[in-house]
């Protein structure tokens, strides 16, 4: 089961936690304070975030997909806390005090039986082991070259620096008004968020002659607990056949072949995959997969998947590109600056599940988040103390990596650039100082120690910072 509710969920809080004691009420309707715009929500030892708080209307309704009748929901703000027992087809009432809006919202929620976002079978399992998969999927791909017709499509998110994305044009602008460009192009209008899970979703989806079909494995890609592209598909594949998508796809296949050999040989991500596995030893995955379109220019995400013994982390990532002054900087540079998209995806899915053993240290830790956050940067979306510190623990990996990967020439100038982009660029505060702690720590480290091992050292420091 994923958590979702408000705005979209990122997916690295979505991982097993233990369950948590809240405050009893009384018999009087539930409520919960708060003076932010997001909690936490804790169900079936698993934690999510309630989003966009002070963004929703004053009556506000979610079902959840439950694999039990009953199952407690615990919510907890910055202040209190409150239990909430779900049962499929009833609806529970409570209220959200919005500090910051001088206003109260009346939450209806409600369950439903849950739906396994995979199932892997044996023959999926004996397939996959071990595996380290790169590719650009057929629907997804369609999902994309859609993305590229609509208005969304004119901003970075669609990358236009190629002869492919010429041809793409060339081909399917004739097609621009075609029904699933439209629908597509609203929802792209209404909430850029739509894209995220748009195009993750997409990969549950394979052809069957001029068909799509789900593929049989995912019923979701995404973190919502219904896959979003399932309404649009006969849509999409009237778009398909009527501007002969699958020729173009087949025709351009030895170009994706050509970026998927230069992500095994440049990037390596098998690499980074034993580097995480070595010093995140509690945490493993069965395969791992990065899929990406040639299409994308800035968009990262990515999910975990487990069933039948199996786990699987996927990374969704735009293709590392080599820019003009990446081809005249040293290589080491260059690959170093390569690996760091597909890096700092892939790590949430070790260190994340690390952190949250530490939730409380973490709160208390980073409590005063106008410390190490900056309003109106990037950095603003980490607005709790659990997403603030996985996020400079995220860049923090990138420079151990570097450290472990390259000389120390090379080291100083790629983490400079990390460190540029966390404080300058995206406006956490007091990157560079626990950046410079945190491989301390990793220089000086005991041996057999891992990096897991390093995280009450490194949140201890962080709570002393004044």
């Amino acid at each position: 089961m994923k958590l979702f509710v408000g705005k979209l969920v990122n997916p690295f809080l979505l991982t097993l936690f233990a369950v948590i004691t809240a405050v009893g009420q009384s018999s009087q309707e539930p409520t919960i304070r708060t003076q932010r715009n997001s909690m936490f929500m804790y169900m079936d030892k698993e934690r999510g975030n309630f989003n966009g708080i002070n963004d929703l209307p004053k009556e506000f309704s979610y079902d959840f997909g439950t694999e039990t009748e009953s199952t407690p929901l615990t919510l907890v703000s910055e202040q209190d806390s409150v239990v909430l027992l779900l049962r499929h087809g009833v609806q529970t009432n409570f209220q959200i005090i919005r500090q910051a809006k001088g206003d109260t919202i009346q939450c209806h929620f409600s369950s439903h039986p849950f739906v396994k976002a995979a199932v892997f079978t044996d023959a999926y399992k004996k397939a996959n082991q071990g595996k380290t998969i790169i590719d650009v999927p057929e629907v997804y791909e369609l999902i994309n070259v859609v993305f590229a017709l609509t208005e969304y499509g004119k901003t970075e998110a669609i990358y236009k620096g190629t002869d492919y994305y010429s041809a793409v044009m060339t081909q399917f602008t004739p097609y621009k008004t075609n029904r699933a460009v439209q629908v597509i192009d609203s929802l792209l209008r209404a909430s850029g968020d739509y894209y995220h899970n748009l195009k993750m979703d997409s990969y549950a989806f394979q052809f069957q002659g001029d068909k799509i079909v789900n593929g049989g494995i995912y019923d979701r890609v995404s973190w919502g607990e219904q896959n979003t592209l399932s309404p649009y598909i006969p849509l999409l594949a009237q778009f398909a056949k009527e501007s002969k998508f699958r020729v173009f796809y087949q025709k351009n296949q030895p170009y994706y072949n050509s970026l998927i050999a230069d992500f095994r040989q440049n990037v390596d991500v098998a690499y980074m995959k034993t580097w995480l596995e070595k010093q995140f030893p509690t945490t493993h995955y069965s395969a791992v997969k990065v899929l990406f379109s040639p299409l994308v220019g800035w968009n990262q995400s990515a999910n975990n998947f487990s069933d039948n013994g199996f786990t699987e982390a996927q990374a969704h990532v735009d293709f590392p590109f080599v820019s003009a002054t990446q081809k005249s900087q040293p290589p080491a540079i260059t690959k170093g600056q390569r690996m760091k998209i597909i890096f700092t995806e892939l790590n949430h899915s070790y260190l994340n599940p690390e952190a949250e053993k530490y939730t409380p240290q973490i709160g208390a830790a980073f409590k005063d988040l106008s410390k190490w956050i900056t309003k109106d940067k990037p950095s603003a979306g980490y607005n709790n103390t659990l997403s603030c510190f996985e996020e400079y623990m995220n860049y923090a990996l990138v420079s151990l990596l570097y450290a472990d990967l390259f000389d120390a020439k090379s080291f100083d100038t790629l983490n400079a650039g990390v460190e540029k982009g966390m404080v300058v660029n995206r406006g956490f505060q007091r990157f560079k100082e626990f950046n410079e702690e945190l491989l301390r720590l990793y220089r000086t480290r005991k041996p057999g120690q891992t990096v897991a091992d390093l995280y009450p050292a490194i949140i201890s420091w962080a709570a002393a910072q004044p």
